[in-house]
């Protein structure tokens, strides 16, 4: 302390030269807990392996960056044809702006008409459409803020909501409540300090101090998640935040406090620091040490939403670290003058409540412990630890994510706003008529299971089952038809009867009827004979037909080859065009090239010329004796010549120049015509191909003719074997005409003998009819899937919805009728497990991968998880805590007691809290990962107290243990309600945050702290330290 004392300066500037290096390079703490603060759960759960096996299939697919919204168009009444109108034209803007958000898919009933019956509700509240949305590397609240800028201006209520966009909300509103309980925890604890102290210094050394640590620890914390992946969750901030100005200010009230009293019994400010930190300071440091190994044995956790609290341990260390260098430094540089204007004594006087308390409990300890009773047990025993896993109770109704879940839960059913998905994944494809069939049986025990409101899957895409595929149905249909079979067997029998009746009133007609008898067996016998010509006939067309057929074979390949030929030569042409091309554009070049020469050359002639005129002239002029000089002649004369030659070749260049035109041009004209010949003759190819077709076709239609001729001809022989039965009969009629008369009576017994065989027949058909109706009507799961239904287009589309593409991965959905979120729902999650175990045992599926997701699933995973972090969690933080209080008060039954009023405190607590919320102002239970927090909190926090009393209790070593317990509660009576009041105090400032959870953890808290410090404390404590006597330092002894 004598270090820190005089090198006080460079302990500031140390301070504010880390604060602002880390402030500097740390990254932004919300971003990273869009990013990386997320509940998960391990893989080995069943939520997190189904969310696996779909990622798997989403990147095989080439989907994995993509995510699912809902969106839902929604009126209080049903909605208008003008709204509805409204909520097309919404669709219609999306998929305008598709590429701009990044959609890649809309399911909507404006597309698809079908759809209607799932995506509009019945009661005509609601509308909702499924929109698929690339993240392309970009944040969901950008995502967000896209998808809701493109519909801005349509008139009709509209709302998103997905799983991550009810999670967006949910961080938004942690960071409003965050700056929310920032901004009251700093006026309510400068408020307190104003009061204490009245003092307008004083209390701003706990702000700088603890202000400090925060900053510090947040910036150390922010890093260890960037770089190490250190556990985080949206309830760090907030927590780091009460926690360290809650004990923060405490600790430096009873610093200072002890601070102020030490400077009237010493003479210098450094011997007053000194004193005071010798006294304080040991209770700081343990109470300190206690709250942080607390909050580290977090850390051992396995859950990563409980580790997310290790990072208080961060901040009470650095905290800590400020206490004993900022404070110090505050209390060296201004010492007395650091209370001005105050003059009084900052020493907490005794506290009469407390005595009174603790006079009557060391006399009545059993009325006390009475009270307690009364106090406690009444909670408890109405306490049965209900937990809520809905999300929605977190946040506010208003957020849009929230009204479009509660719009499709009021229109649709709560369960249809996130179904539970089972996914079986195989070795093997699964599109075969056993898999599917084994998909129905799985979809039949899953509908069995309670709550489950509806199933869909391959074989119930709307949620029904499709009536077709089962064997009743299929024995209903079959049944009809046999009924009609009967029905005409009966018309037949009837018609006999008639003829049986006829026939006997027609013997005086039989005579005439023998002589038409002739006639017909003449004519029969002439359609005989014909019969037979046309069969032959027949025969030859057949043949003709067939050779046809061959014909046109021939006459493809032959196509199919000119087409060949057509397209390379097609390539071949194509080609020569672009060299064409090129020789016009070279032409052009060339053309220009020669202007530009002939231009050149011709001012190069005529200045040669000009210039042999001056040049001679000028040196001629000069010497007169060059005119007679031969060498100089015959120069001159060269250069003349030369000066001819070039104006004769400007002229060839120029007369070249006026042909490259109408040379270019016609070169222009003929790419032009052989273009258009190309054009004409690609489509030769095509126009090839449709002849082809057209040959295929028509050698189809003449196999199926031929195919067709052949069984006429093939059952020609029975016609004329029919007919040349008919002729014998006629002749057998014919010759049993004469005895006619007497064999009437037979013929009538024999109409009579079919009646009753026809009979026997339709009574027959009638007793298969029934049995098919009690097949129809009985409860048959019988299911059958006919191969042309399996491989048709329409159900390909369905496989398409419930199968991956390698058709190796399928899902269903389940429908439950309760909320996804309730517990009813979680309950259930293991029955359908026990329904696809039962479905799928001794089937081809019986080893496949079993998965079930969604929200509910992921809860059930949170709660199995939680439930057995929980009790190793508070297991670690209680041994760490214990050891320290062995260590500090030499004692492992005051330690015992100690944490065991703590326990007790909660569980009160608790059940305190679970009357107000779940009885009085019916949620459905406690948050669910608040009695964890509420817990590791208040024991933490709590022992601070324990510590003050216990500490002080031991100090009074020369008087007896009721009267040294009775004044230790005087003395520390004020400062424990003191600091309840304002550890309480930055509590309830997390209340205004919005945010369910941490509205209920403050409300547990705040009862807990003021019941441990008006009951627990006073009439629980005192009790057993009398009753245990000096064995309250056992196994050792009181020093």
């Amino acid at each position: 302390m004598n270090f820190i004392i005089k090198q006080k300066w460079i302990v500031i500037i140390v301070w504010i030269l880390v604060a602002a290096g880390m402030f500097m390079a740390a990254p932004n703490m919300a971003g990273l807990v869009r990013e990386k603060g997320q509940i998960t759960v391990p893989d080995e759960y069943s939520s997190t392996l189904a969310g696996n096996i779909m990622e798997e299939v989403r990147k095989q697919e080439g989907g994995g960056d993509e995510t699912q919204v809902a969106l839902v168009f929604h009126s209080e009444k049903k909605l208008t044809q003008a709204e509805i109108s409204e909520a097309e034209k919404a669709i219609r803007k999306l998929e305008k702006n598709r590429d701009q958000i990044g959609i890649t898919n809309i399911l909507t009933h404006f597309n698809e008409e079908s759809l209607k019956e799932q995506l509009v509700s019945k009661d005509g509240k609601s509308i909702l459409s499924s929109v698929t949305v690339s993240w392309n590397d970009r944040e969901p609240a950008e995502v967000k803020k896209l998808l809701y800028a493109a519909i801005e201006d349509v008139d009709v209520d509209h709302y998103y909501t997905s799983q991550w966009l009810i999670n967006e909300d949910l961080i938004t509103s942690s960071e409003e409540g965050l700056k929310k309980t920032e901004g009251i925890t700093v006026v309510f604890i400068l408020v307190v300090l104003l009061l204490v102290f009245r003092s307008v210094i004083a209390p701003v050394i706990p702000l700088v101090t603890v202000g400090m640590a925060y900053f510090v620890s947040q910036s150390i914390v922010s890093m260890l998640v960037d770089q190490f992946n250190f556990p985080l969750s949206n309830y760090t901030q907030i927590f780091l935040v009460a926690v360290l100005f809650g004990i923060g200010t405490d600790y430096c009230i009873l610093l200072l406090s002890r601070f102020k009293e030490e400077l009237t019994h010493h003479e210098t400010v450094p011997a007053a620091i000194i004193a005071t930190y010798k006294n304080a300071g040991r209770t700081v440091f343990f109470s300190g040490m206690a709250v942080m190994i607390g909050f580290a044995a977090i850390g051992f956790s396995q859950f990563i939403l409980y580790q997310s609290a290790a990072a208080v341990a961060i901040g009470v260390a650095l905290l800590l670290a400020g206490l004993f260098t900022i404070v110090p430094f505050f209390m060296a540089l201004l010492g007395p003058k650091l209370f001005w204007p105050s003059k009084q004594s900052a020493e907490h006087g005794e506290s009469k409540l407390w005595g009174t308390v603790g006079r009557f409990s060391l006399a009545r300890p059993f009325l006390s412990l009475l009270i307690v009773a009364a106090v406690c047990v009444p909670f408890l025993v109405a306490y049965d630890g209900k937990l809520s896993y809905n999300s929605l109770d977190e946040i506010s109704g208003n957020v849009n994510s929230i009204k479009a879940f509660n719009a499709i839960a009021t229109s649709f059913g709560p369960g249809e706003s996130m179904p539970t998905q089972i996914i079986l994944k195989n070795d093997e494809r699964m599109d075969s008529a056993e898999y599917i069939k084994l998909a129905e049986n799985i979809s039949a025990e899953l509908k069995k299971v309670d709550m489950v409101d509806t199933v869909r899957s391959v074989t119930r895409p709307t949620g029904q089952p499709i009536e077709d595929f089962f064997v009743s149905k299929q024995a209903e249909t079959l049944g009809s038809g046999l009924g009609e079979g009967k029905d005409g067997l009966d018309k037949i029998n009837k018609g006999l009867n008639e003829a049986e009746t006829e026939l006997s009133k027609s013997a005086p007609e039989l005579k005439g009827a023998a002589d038409g008898i002739n006639e017909l067996i003449n004519g029969t016998t002439a359609i005989e004979t014909g019969l037979g010509d046309i069969q032959t006939n027949l025969v030859k067309i057949e043949d003709g037909i067939r050779k046809g057929s061959v014909g046109s074979e021939e006459i493809k390949a032959g196509l199919e080859r000119a087409k060949a030929g057509a397209e390379e030569l097609l390539a071949g042409y194509q080609q020569l065009q672009s060299k064409y091309v090129a020789m016009e554009k070279g032409l052009t070049e060339l053309e220009a090239g020669y202007k530009n020469a002939g231009e050149g050359i011709s001012h190069l002639s005529s200045g040669i010329s000009q210039t042999n005129g001056q040049l001679f002239g000028y040196l001629e002029n000069r010497d007169e004796t060059l005119k007679a000089d031969q060498t100089y002649q015959e120069m001159k004369g060269q250069l003349t010549y030369m000066q001819g030659e070039l104006a004769k070749a400007s002229e060839g260049i120029n007369q070249l120049n006026e042909v490259m035109p109408q040379l270019i041009g016609g070169m222009t004209q003929a790419n032009e015509a052989f273009a258009g010949a190309l054009a004409q003759q690609a489509a030769f190819g095509p126009g090839l191909q449709q002849l082809i077709d057209g040959i295929e076709q028509q050698q189809a239609g003449l196999n199926q003719l031929a195919d067709g001729q052949g069984q006429i001809v093939q059952h020609f022989p029975d016609l004329t074997t029919g007919l040349s039965s008919v002729n014998a009969g006629q002749q057998q009629l014919l010759a049993g005409f004469g005895g006619l008369g007497t064999q009437m009576d037979q013929l009538t017994d024999g109409l009579s003998q079919s009646t009753d065989g026809l009979d026997q027949v339709s009574k027959g058909l009638g007793s298969a009819q029934e049995y098919l109706t009690g097949l129809a009507s009985a409860d048959s799961n019988g299911f059958y899937l006919p191969e042309d239904a399996l491989k048709s287009d329409e159900f390909a589309q369905v496989l398409d919805v419930y199968f991956s593409k390698d058709r190796k991965v399928m899902t269903m959905d389940v429908i439950f009728e309760a909320n996804p979120y309730s517990n009813k729902a979680m309950a259930q999650i293991p029955a359908l497990k026990d329904a696809v175990e039962r479905a799928t045992k001794g089937t081809k599926l019986e080893n496949a991968d079993v998965a079930i997701g969604g929200i509910t699933s992921t809860n059930a995973d949170l709660d199995k998880m939680s439930g057995q972090d929980y009790t190793r969690t508070v297991i670690l933080m209680l041994l760490g805590i214990g050891i320290i209080l062995v260590f500090l008060f030499r004692s492992i039954i005051m330690p015992i007691y100690m944490i065991g009023s703590l326990i007790l405190t909660y569980y009160t607590s608790m059940a305190i809290n679970e009357v107000i919320y779940v009885d009085i102002l019916g949620y459905s239970g406690i948050s669910w990962a608040v009695p964890f927090f509420a817990f590791v909190i208040l024991v933490a926090l709590g022992v601070d107290y324990s510590i003050f009393l216990m500490d002080r209790f031991n100090e009074y070593k020369n008087l007896s243990i009721s009267e040294a317990m009775l004044l230790s509660m005087k003395k520390m009576g004020t400062v424990i309600i003191s600091a309840a009041i304002i550890l309480g105090g930055t509590f309830a400032a997390m209340m205004p945050s919005g945010m369910m959870s941490l509205l209920q953890i403050a409300s547990i808290l705040l009862a807990g702290l003021f019941l441990y410090a008006f009951i627990m404390l006073p009439l629980f404590i005192p009790v057993l330290v009398k009753n245990f006597g000096e064995a309250n330092w056992w196994p050792f002894k009181r020093s």
